[in-house]
């Protein structure tokens, strides 16, 4: 080799090293991070687009996706949930369109990803709430966003606060998260109103809660106020566990007449109250609900004209003690979601903790009631027998037990069925025992029914006159 050649030679050497170097350099910088528990950071986990339209309606929200990592992560598929069929859009970083793949994103960098929505909210065919969702996957691992976006003109109450709010009947409320009347470490001795013939709907999970505060609803017999589930498919009519309910931890003296609440977890969940205030219920309906449809505890209630039906455990609960008082109530448990072993009326007044037995005092005066369902014992009595922590009276009421009774059951009607002409609506047919057996010492002012119908005296036991 001449002497040129060789310099040309150790030329290419030196220039392939470099470029060996520079190559392997180039890797180390671009070397992705692959643990397998690898995740991203989101800026926002739910992408709810509030705005309330009156027209079709479009708008967008964007949120960011970060990497905490010191190396770059790639995001090996970003899919929006409901394809090409979706009411959202998506663009990643200037990048649109339903499937995007190979997404990097530099060491401790983010990108942003913007959404878009467009509804008629005016069309009777939307749901209330429109949703899908952006999956992302890195390293194996999916996450989502979620997206929510209202799909009717309603009133949209979501995570918020309501307190001194006046709720009209002009268009359905719909409840989605929290809706709060009051709240802990936020505000309280707050009021919401709402007036006769509203419909509300609740969306999974939702909960009216009412936190050292007050709720008045003023359903009428001819415009009661509805709670349901959102959902208004056929399929959906009679689906329990839709929402959480009605929850009110302390209560103000709160008023509710007139007022369907069904399909959720538990209707109405009344925990303790404030001393001498007490929750009133004249004409409710709590229905279908797959925990309880009234569950107290140490709560102060007042029960009138009330029909508590089909529950997953419960129809009513009266538990850790509490006031009571029920007149003309039909508590009645034909469940058939799943197998039911417990009662639909149950009185508790203790718990017990790190073994040791709390017992608090339960005062409760049940009357012209009808307790009642499918199993051979609805009604137990889960109390400690202490003087003056025990206090009930089972008075003229239909009842259905296999346990022995006590002298606190007086002139009861045990083990007839109560004939009634729907199973569902829990009317009387003209043969129920229940007919004319009431107490007249309990007669109501106005002397009504649950629909307003008149009452003979001695009037029918239950929430229906014949």
């Amino acid at each position: 080799m001449s002497k040129n050649n060789t310099t040309f030679f150790y030329f290419l050497v030196i220039v392939a090293s470099l470029l060996l170097t520079t190559t392997f350099s180039s890797c180390r910088k671009e070397k992705f991070f692959d643990d397998s528990s690898a995740k991203v950071n989101f800026s926002k986990d739910t992408l709810i687009f509030d705005t309330v339209f009156v027209t079709i309606g479009s708008t967008y929200e964007r949120f960011t996706v970060s990497n905490p990592y010191n190396q770059t992560v790639v995001l090996s598929e970003i899919r929006l949930g409901g394809g090409t069929s979706s009411s959202f859009r998506m663009n990643v970083d200037g990048v649109p369109g339903v499937l995007i793949k190979d997404m990097e994103i530099p060491a401790k960098d983010s990108i942003y990803v913007f959404v878009e929505v467009t509804i008629d909210p005016t069309s009777g065919t939307n749901p209330f709430v429109i949703e899908d969702y952006i999956s992302f996957r890195v390293n194996g691992n999916e996450q989502r966003v979620q997206l929510a976006a209202w799909g009717q003109d309603a009133y949209f109450h979501y995570n918020t606060e309501v307190s001194g709010e006046i709720w009209s009947n002009d268009k359905p409320h719909v409840l989605y998260g929290i809706t709060a009347v009051g709240f802990p470490g936020i505000d309280s001795l707050k009021t919401l109103t709402i007036n006769a013939g509203t419909q509300i709907y609740a969306h999974q999970d939702a909960v009216l809660y009412v936190y050292k505060s007050k709720l008045i609803i003023n359903g009428t017999e001819s415009n009661r106020v509805v709670f349901q589930g959102d959902r208004r498919e056929a399929a959906f009519a009679n689906e329990p566990g839709q929402w959480f309910g009605i929850r009110f931890a302390i209560a103000q003296n709160s008023v509710i007449n007139y007022a369907i609440i069904k399909n959720a977890t538990a209707g109405i969940y009344a925990d303790t109250a404030f001393a001498g205030d007490s929750i009133t219920l004249y004409g409710v309906e709590s229905f279908n609900n797959s925990f309880a449809s009234l569950f107290a505890q140490g709560a102060r209630i007042n029960a009138v004209n009330c029909k508590f039906n089909r529950a997953g455990n419960n129809a009513v609960a009266l538990r850790l003690g509490g006031n009571y008082y029920f007149n003309h109530c039909t508590i009645n448990n034909f469940w058939t979601a799943s197998t039911r072993t417990t009662p639909a009326l149950v009185l508790n007044n203790y718990y017990v903790a790190n073994s040791t037995t709390y017992v608090r005092p339960i005062n409760a005066s049940i009357n012209n009631c009808i307790i009642y369902g499918d199993i051979d014992n609805e009604i137990v009595l889960d109390t400690v027998p202490i003087t003056g922590q025990a206090n009930y009276r089972i008075n003229h009421c239909v009842v259905k037990t296999d346990k022995p009774t006590n002298s606190k059951f007086v002139s009861i009607i045990k083990n007839v069925n109560p004939n009634y002409a729907s199973t569902s609506s829990l009317k009387l047919n003209s043969t129920s025992i229940a007919i004319d057996r009431a107490d007249a010492a309990f007669l109501l002012s106005p002397n009504v029914d649950l629909e307003n119908n008149p009452r003979s005296n001695p009037a029918d036991i239950g929430c229906f006159e014949h």
